[in-house]
């Protein structure tokens, strides 16, 4: 009878079971919801469809993972970034520029990444040198994934200069030469978008090296005001106050002011990258377009501007993993080469893609790769950060319409680079 008994409540137990297993096969618990990944960026282009369909890409292909991003205007970018961080409401991961790494770093705002890296498939494929631009030091982490870097070049009329019987400049005095014989303001055209609001600093620094001037000297230190940097920055400013050769414009204009008025056919040269290859082509036509290195003060000693945008982890992120997945997946094969491609383009940082015929035998990549043997970039300063948010532009305006000398502004920006 015991038995009988103990037998029925085993068969209850396993009956339970049974309908509990049955039950979980039928009517499961929900799904986990996928881990958000805030991202944010800035493009060039914001009306660009390239990212979205990447981040529509990604999301499929990772069920586990929903990135979630935010488009900031490039200047702007910075100064949100910080305000969202410091109130523990920023992103995950984010875009971010080589010559923001000290200021954020000092801030303990960065994640290193080089464990993550270590177990990253992609790695061996990054072109070796550009692993250091993610660093504060060489012997220290990598904070920052290389994935877009660019040199800067001059953009200017191939038709203009050929009816003016103008050969493309290659010294700061060829280039002048150009600018003052293609400046008519009676037809509102000038020789040159020099470009004083937002972004124009890295424009400046381009031809500030070209010129002989440098930031810093071979131990670190801030010599960007010395007698160099004063007669450089002086012939920069005398473009606009001088010899005319800018629009009016030009104090406050930023990038989109700056290709704008060379796709109006209203400036004759602006210096950038190859983000604005497809841009000015396709408006022009290529044949009305040349690309030229940066015109240097001596032709023996080329130099322009350098600089990488990467992606980084924040430090205050509860998704890093997540986070450095889709980061790191960015800086794959495919999803390089449709970034690289668009219209927001610039040079990729893997060996494979930059064998691809479409890089090698592109006039403004093969330019821009050519560059790359001379270029310098911002120094991993903590300044660099408010240089390039504020610091420039602020005094850079100040000195274009005579308020400062020369001087002063670059005595301005070498106390914030030492901050």
């Amino acid at each position: 009878m015991m038995r009988s008994s103990g037998f029925r409540r085993l068969l209850a137990c396993f009956a339970a079971l049974g309908f509990v297993l049955l039950a979980g096969a039928v009517a499961p618990l929900h799904a986990q919801s996928p881990t958000v990944v805030r991202y944010w960026l800035w493009l060039d282009d914001p009306t660009e469809p390239m990212f979205d369909q990447l981040v529509k890409e990604f999301n499929a292909a990772h069920p586990g993972i929903k990135v979630e991003y935010q488009l900031v205007p490039l200047n702007e970018y910075h100064d949100k970034l910080v305000t969202a961080l410091a109130g523990g409401a920023g992103p995950d991961a984010g875009r971010f520029k080589d010559w923001w790494l000290g200021e954020f770093v000092k801030l303990g705002a960065l994640e290193p990444l080089a464990n993550s890296i270590g177990k990253w498939s992609g790695r061996g494929d990054v072109i070796d040198n550009l692993w250091e631009t993610g660093k504060i030091a060489a012997a220290g982490p990598v904070y920052m994934m290389p994935h877009q870097f660019i040199t800067f070049y001059m953009y200017y009329r191939k038709d203009w200069f050929a009816q003016e019987g103008l050969k493309p400049p290659t010294t700061f005095d060829d280039f002048l030469t150009a600018a003052k014989k293609l400046t008519d303001p009676a037809k509102n055209q000038y020789g040159f978008g020099l470009r004083g609001g937002g972004g124009g600093q890295d424009q400046w620094l381009a031809f500030m090296v070209a010129g002989g001037a440098r930031l810093v000297d071979a131990q670190g230190k801030v010599i960007v005001n010395n007698t160099d940097g004063v007669k450089v920055n002086q012939w920069y400013v005398d473009l606009f106050r001088t010899h005319k050769v800018a629009p009016p414009s030009a104090p406050t204009d930023a990038y989109a002011q700056v290709l704008g008025a060379f796709q109006s056919g209203n400036t004759a040269m602006f210096a950038h990258h190859v983000g604005s290859s497809v841009l000015v082509t396709t408006k022009l036509g290529a044949g009305n377009v040349g690309v030229v290195p940066i015109p240097a003060a001596d032709p023996k000693k080329p130099a322009t501007m350098a600089t990488m945008a990467g992606n980084v982890v924040f430090a205050g992120s509860k998704q890093k993993d997540a986070a450095f997945t889709f980061v790191s997946w960015l800086s794959e094969n495919a999803p390089m080469d449709k970034w690289s491609g668009s219209r927001q383009g610039q040079l990729p940082v893997l060996k494979s893609v930059a064998k691809l015929p479409r890089y090698t035998d592109n006039i403004f990549f093969k330019t821009s790769l050519d560059g790359a043997n001379y270029a310098i970039a911002w120094p991993p300063l903590p300044g660099v950060g408010y240089v390039s948010a504020q610091g420039w532009m602020a005094n850079m305006q100040r000195a274009l319409v005579g308020q400062i000398g020369s001087k002063d502004m670059l005595d301005e920006i070498a106390k914030a680079l030492e901050r």
